[in-house]
C-alpha cells in the first residue's frame, strides 16, 4: 500500500475488511508505526481506531496482494530450493549452506529488486527456530536462531512467544507454575500428557526446547 502511495510513508496504516473501522471486521496487517501503538493482525477494527484515532484505514485489496504475492514466491522459487509458502507474505526456504546469512542477504536484495518491498529472514536449524527467527528480524533484517542460542534468546520469554501456543493455553500453563520457554522445556511430560493429552503435552514441552521439523517440503 505504501509503494502504491508513498504519502503514507510514516504514517499508521491499518488494513482490514473494506476499510471502514466502524463496521465488523479485523485487522489484516499494520505498518510498524500502528504496531507501535498495539495495533496488530487479528484485532477487531473498532479496537484498532480507539488506539490510534487518526490512523490511515484501507481496505483489504486481495487482487493486488496475490499478484505481488506470486512475483515475491516466484522469486524465492528463483533461487532453485524448496519453498513452502504459508501466506500471502511468508514462506519457508530449505536452504544447504555454509554462509545462511550471504544467502538470506541475496534473497532480500532478490525480492527488492523484483518488487520494490522489504523482507525480513530468519534462520533457523528448524522451521519452528526459523519460523520465530523472522520476528527477531523485523524490519528487513536477519536473524539466526538455533539450538546454539535458543535458551539464551527465548529462555525467559512466555510461552506464548511461541509459534503455536495462544492465550488459552498461556493461561493453563500458568496455573501449572509455568511462566517461561525455559520452565516449559523443562516440565515433567507425564504431568504435561496428563493436562493437555497424550499428544500435546508432549508437543508443547518440545517447544519449549524448540524442537521442530527439519523438513521443507
Amino acid at each position: 500500500e505504501v509503494l502504491r502511495n508513498p504519502e503514507l510513508a510514516g504514517r499508521p496504516v491499518v488494513v482490514g475488511g473494506r476499510g471502514d473501522p466502524t463496521e465488523r471486521g479485523v485487522v489484516s496487517t499494520a505498518s510498524y508505526e500502528a504496531r507501535e501503538h498495539g495495533v496488530g493482525s487479528g484485532m477487531p477494527l473498532r479496537i484498532a481506531a480507539r488506539k490510534i484515532p487518526d490512523a490511515v484505514f484501507l481496505p483489504v485489496d486481495a487482487d493486488t496482494y496475490n499478484e505481488v504475492s506470486q512475483v515475491v514466491m516466484d522469486t524465492l522459487r528463483g533461487f532453485d530450493t524448496v519453498v513452502d509458502v504459508l501466506g500471502w507474505d511468508e514462506a519457508f526456504m530449505g536452504v544447504q549452506t555454509d554462509d545462511p546469512e550471504a544467502f538470506a542477504r541475496e534473497v532480500q536484495a532478490a525480492v527488492l529488486d523484483a518488487t520494490g518491498l522489504h523482507c525480513s529472514v530468519g534462520i533457523g536449524d528448524n522451521v519452528l527456530r526459523a519460523k520465530i527467527a523472522t520476528g527477531f528480524g523485523k524490519p528487513r533484517g536477519i536473524f539466526r536462531l538455533t539450538r546454539d542460542n535458543w535458551f539464551a534468546v527465548m529462555g525467559e520469554r512466555s510461552p506464548d512467544s511461541l509459534w503455536g501456543i495462544g492465550s488459552r493455553t498461556v493461561k493453563k500453563l500458568d496455573a501449572m507454575g509455568i511462566r517461561t520457554v525455559r520452565e516449559l522445556a523443562r516440565a515433567p511430560v507425564d504431568e504435561m500428557a496428563a493436562r493437555f493429552g497424550p499428544k500435546i503435552g508432549p508437543w508443547l514441552v518440545g517447544l519449549g526446547a524448540g524442537a521442530g521439523s527439519t523438513e521443507v517440503s
